[in-house]
């Protein structure tokens, strides 16, 4: 697990951002797959398990995506991995 947060850590958000314009939102017309299937499961009609597994590849960049803006965020604000301490003014 330590080598895939690693992993994450050093990939470019702009890369996942890709990931997701791609996969994760492809096909794009009619609409995004993902939002399709996404309505089936609210629905109930998300039963097949080819659908269930195309819901998952399709979410995946999204959890990515997700995962590292969430690593950046806590890097940037919490306190343990700050670097050096404000100013006083």
């Amino acid at each position: 697990m330590d080598k895939f947060i690693a992993w994450v850590d050093r990939t470019p958000v702009w890369l996942f951002v890709v990931f997701v314009a791609t996969l994760g939102l492809s096909p794009w017309v009619p609409e995004p797959h993902i939002v399709e299937k996404i309505r089936w499961l609210f629905q109930g009609e998300l039963t097949r398990p080819l659908d269930i597994f195309d819901l998952l590849l399709h979410a995946v960049p999204w959890l990515l995506l997700g995962l590292k803006l969430s690593r950046e965020v806590w890097h940037e604000y919490s306190p343990r991995f700050r670097t050096s301490e404000p100013e006083e003014r």
